[in-house]
């Protein structure tokens, strides 16, 4: 279980990152104090949500990311295990997509119903299906409130190698 752990702030990006904190079933808010338990199933179901909720309070004083109730504070602790969680989610998808494509002439030929029953009807694959589809609709939910996602990490003042990269790549354009 992951758990994500702000302080009510005055940042400009604190009612947003509020109101991302609601879409997830375990969050609570005691002495000013959000925390938000996830599951990876649901983090990876609503993980345009996570996405931008993590890099609106990663940098916010005594924010905190972490795995089993080990908490991390550091910016670059925390943003590993965030970059290892995308790494799986992709993986996720990408194993998802394959499965859909394998089953799907199985779908569209009406011929084979047998195969399909065979194929698709048994419940560990049935449950991926689904897990899909919920991602699928909390994703086109997500951009019709919030728009497309494309955000840049913030890089921090020690990040000296994400800063040459970012020059080297002015130069060159």
């Amino acid at each position: 279980m992951f758990t994500l752990k702000f302080h009510k702030s005055k940042s400009k990006n604190y009612p947003l990152v509020e109101k991302l904190a609601n879409k997830f079933s375990e969050h609570t808010f005691e002495n000013d104090l959000h925390t938000i338990h996830i599951s990876i199933k649901e983090l990876f179901e609503k993980w345009d949500y996570f996405n931008l909720m993590f890099w609106k309070s990663a940098d916010w004083v005594d924010s905190t990311f972490g795995y089993d109730g080990f908490d991390l504070h550091g910016h670059e602790d925390k943003t590993r295990i965030f970059y290892a969680l995308q790494q799986a989610h992709v993986k996720w998808l990408c194993l998802s997509e394959g499965y859909l494509s394998r089953i799907a002439p199985a779908y569209f030929d009406e011929t084979l119903i047998d195969r399909i029953k065979d194929e698709v009807f048994n419940p560990e694959d049935t449950d991926r299906i689904l897990d899909f589809i919920l991602v699928e609709s909390n994703r086109i939910e997500y951009e019709k409130e919030y728009g497309h996602l494309n955000f840049r990490a913030p890089l921090r003042n020690s990040d000296f190698e994400g800063r040459r990269l970012m020059r080297q790549n002015k130069i060159d354009e």
